[in-house]
């Protein structure tokens, strides 16, 4: 079984359907009856509520011109909370193009696409985000699980290190270099970060969970087990809890043949 946290981002929209607007009207034209001259003169603007519908083109000043990009932020998680994700995504794209420069915004936007499977765009804008800040420890960790996702290992582990490097004690950063290092094949290296992040945060189960494994890759069974017993009290979960026990009863089976198979020698 493999504990991983899940990793989130988003669909890219783009807008199909255009509205024409007809503004001849000559210097000798005389105004017709319900048109209001004065919003005719106003920029229009792509409202991000409305973006996709043909109600999205409006006349005057966008109300998001001013926000901040941290407002920006905000006002993409209430869309994506209340589903209304290309709106979320229309809204970090526009703050994208007035904000060019801002890493969380690029943060932001790869979460969203990750919620979307959008693996591809999601690494590019984390690769954005890591050379906007590259002391950023949790970009580097993001960054690193991103890189998996294409087999990129040798440069999973270098954003994986380097995050280490920045925040010691992060646990992401911990855990998943730990989870990498097993992958390769390194569990005494593996071993150490998964017991950095249990003195870190003791109450977190799935750390447990991997240093049991890899005390029992390197034959300490009895300390394996305790760390698997362990994960199971902590486990919120039933399905955490039912890997744990099943994780020791496949040990216990594996010992009965190992010891079958001595005796017959």
């Amino acid at each position: 079984m493999k504990l991983t946290t899940k990793v989130t981002v988003s669909l890219i929209f783009v807008l199909s359907n255009a509205i024409a607007v007809n503004e001849n009207v000559g210097a000798a034209d005389e105004p017709k009856p319900g048109i209001d001259i004065s919003k005719a003169a106003m920029p229009m603007h792509i409202d991000p509520l409305d973006e996709g519908r043909a109600s999205a083109l409006h006349r005057g000043p966008n109300p998001h011109a001013e926000l901040t990009p941290e407002q920006h932020i905000q006002v993409a998680a209430q869309h994506w909370a209340a589903g209304r994700k290309p709106q979320a995504m229309a809204v970090l794209n526009q703050a994208l193009a007035k904000y060019p420069h801002h890493a969380d915004l690029f943060n932001m936007r790869a979460s969203l696409e990750l919620e979307q499977q959008d693996i591809k765009g999601a690494l590019s804008d984390m690769e954005q985000a890591v050379k906007l800040e590259p002391d950023n420890a949790l970009y580097r960790v993001t960054r690193a699980q991103l890189y998996l996702r294409f087999g990129r290992k040798k440069e999973a582990l270098d954003d994986l290190n380097r995050a280490v490097a920045l925040s010691p004690d992060l646990v992401p950063a911990l855990f998943n270099r730990g989870s990498l290092l097993a992958n390769l094949g390194r569990e005494k290296e593996a071993l150490e970060d998964f017991s950095h992040c249990i003195k870190v945060e003791p109450q977190l189960p799935a750390p447990w969970f991997n240093r049991g494994s890899m005390r029992w890759a390197l034959g300490e069974k009895a300390k394996a087990r305790a760390d698997i017993k362990h994960f199971i009290e902590l486990a919120g979960e039933a399905s955490w809890k039912q890997a744990g026990k099943e994780l020791l009863k496949a040990w216990n089976k594996q010992e009965a043949q190992a010891g079958k198979g001595g005796k017959q020698l």
